[in-house]
């Protein structure tokens, strides 16, 4: 007796079969993830992921964020004022980027005054810039410092000089007491300072983006999410490949008229 060797449609179907599953198993690992970080960001907002930093360092490591240099710290009650580089945190917002580097911010009469070395800016005790002066509204060029008395002064190349009480104009004058020039201050907390100002150039609702798109993963982020269109169009074709072979085939009804009894 011959051994009845299977069809060729009976191999496809066996060697179908197990990719089936495991693409699908691959399919529905993606699709869960892409679901469930699609859901958080949608939810970002309730859940505060869009202005929750992220602390851990090797997360900020691998976006490439590093700790601010050139750290300065000008007080620390009631508010943290400090600068790096051009920019002006307050507690650990970023509050002015300014054109040149910060060389002293204070705060002044309900109000806080930064310099770098052609403007001067003034911002609300929370925070929002209102004002830029410039040698182009009166402010003197070349400012090296800021102080202050009962009032505010500056220190420039070519001598001091005194606000008015709006601080708008500014008038060259001598001191009648010591000016308090604006100095960073020593503290133990200039580590953690810097530690926030990092952390706040991300959150995780960024992350969750990024893991959602696919550009977490840089280069092969688009690549990875072509691989899960793909796998989806692949378990569509398989699947129904392999329903159309299994469909049992329609009976043929068979049954004859009877004539008419005699």
């Amino acid at each position: 007796m011959t051994r009845k060797h299977p069809s060729l449609r009976v191999k496809i179907l066996r060697q179908l079969r197990p990719w089936h599953r495991r693409i699908g198993l691959f399919s529905t690992l993606l699709v869960i993830f892409i679901a469930v970080t699609g859901v958080l960001i949608n939810h970002s907002n309730h859940l505060s992921l869009d202005s929750t930093q992220v602390k851990q360092a090797w997360l900020l490591d691998y976006y490439g964020i590093k700790a601010p240099t050139d750290v300065a710290l000008y007080q620390t009650s009631p508010q943290t004022l400090l600068s790096t580089t051009n920019q002006l945190w307050l507690n650990d917002k970023l509050a002015l980027e300014a054109s040149e580097p910060i060389l002293a911010a204070i705060a002044h009469k309900e109000m806080i005054v930064a310099i770098d070395s052609q403007h001067l800016y003034l911002l609300s005790a929370q925070g929002e810039l209102f004002e830029t002066q410039s040698l182009a509204t009166g402010l003197p060029k070349d400012i090296e410092a800021i102080g202050q008395t009962d009032e505010l002064w500056l220190k420039t190349a070519t001598g001091l000089y005194l606000a008015d009480s709006d601080l708008i104009e500014w008038t060259a004058a001598q001191p009648y007491a010591a000016i308090d020039w604006v100095k960073p201050i020593e503290s133990p907390e200039t580590a953690e300072f810097t530690q926030q100002m990092r952390a706040s150039h991300l959150t995780w609702e960024r992350v969750l983006l990024d893991l959602h798109s696919g550009r977490f993963f840089g280069s092969l982020g688009p690549w990875l999410m072509d691989l899960v269109a793909l796998s989806l169009l692949i378990m569509a074709f398989t699947g129904v490949y392999i329903w159309l072979q299994q469909k049992p085939p329609r009976k043929k009804k068979t049954g004859l008229k009877e004539g008419p009894r005699s």
